[in-house]
């Protein structure tokens, strides 16, 4: 073959279409996080497990049993199962619940949304089993819940609402807030709740920003928290207990 200057160019921007689509295939696998302090914090805490699965992570306190309450958290987009381990072990020590945090196809929830459906497997003696999201990942939750009513008690959002319509199914509802997030489409939460289950419990922690339900640093776009990290998944653990303990 002759080189050419055109074929040569052609060549040339080929190869810089070939290196972007690989890089930016590698950016959405690696993710953003996790925090490796609290990463650390939660590691070197007894009374926590954090078991590496095949398909994530699985995050309790003490024996898991039938009598275990669980809970399949769906990572936010582009974020690592990793970086909600923290929050998964708040969860996890104010209640006999256990946490499954699944991997995502490129870090992106959206797709796969039955994910849900092999994430217990994780812990097959589990009989109550809830789906939780955290903003992307809240929206394919409930859109798992919606098409499988059956297969779970009800559905957490965190910092998140549905885009399909759970208003009919006979599902358990809880939505946590942040006054200062500034990441999520407020007047599309407000408008979507009409599309949540009745009967579900809103709550907003004050002081918390989008960021702050995971552990992965701060995010672009997003409202300046008044209380710390710590402290916004303390009261995200509370939340989700005291509702957990009302059924």
């Amino acid at each position: 073959m002759t080189w050419t200057r055109r074929s040569i160019a052609i060549a040339l921007v080929g190869g810089v279409l070939v290196l972007a689509v690989a890089g930016g295939g590698l950016y959405l696998e690696l993710g953003q996080g996790p925090d490796r302090v609290a990463l650390s914090a939660v590691h070197d805490d007894p009374n926590v497990t954090v078991a590496h699965t095949v398909g994530g992570h699985l995050v309790h306190s003490g024996t898991v049993s039938t009598n275990t309450t669980g809970i399949v958290l769906y990572p936010g987009g582009l974020v690592t199962p990793e970086s909600y381990v923290p929050t998964a072990a708040e969860i996890a020590v104010r209640d006999d619940v256990a946490v499954v945090i699944p991997k995502m196809p490129y870090n992106l929830p959206i797709l796969d949304v039955d994910r849900a459906g092999t994430a217990r497997d994780a812990a097959p003696e589990i009989r109550d089993w809830y789906v939780a999201g955290h903003s992307l990942g809240g929206v394919a939750a409930c859109r798992y819940a919606v098409g499988e009513p059956d297969e779970v008690e009800g559905i957490v959002l965190f910092a998140s609402y549905c885009d399909r319509d759970g208003s009919d199914a006979d599902l358990r509802a809880l939505s946590v807030l942040g006054t200062e997030d500034e990441v999520l489409d407020r007047e599309a939460e407000r408008r979507n709740r009409e599309l949540f289950p009745a009967e579900a419990r809103i709550v907003e922690i004050d002081g918390m920003n989008h960021a702050q339900f995971g552990a992965y640093g701060s995010q672009r776009g997003d409202g300046t928290a008044k209380i710390d990290n710590e402290a916004a998944r303390n009261q995200v653990a509370i939340e989700v207990v005291v509702w957990l303990e009302q059924q």
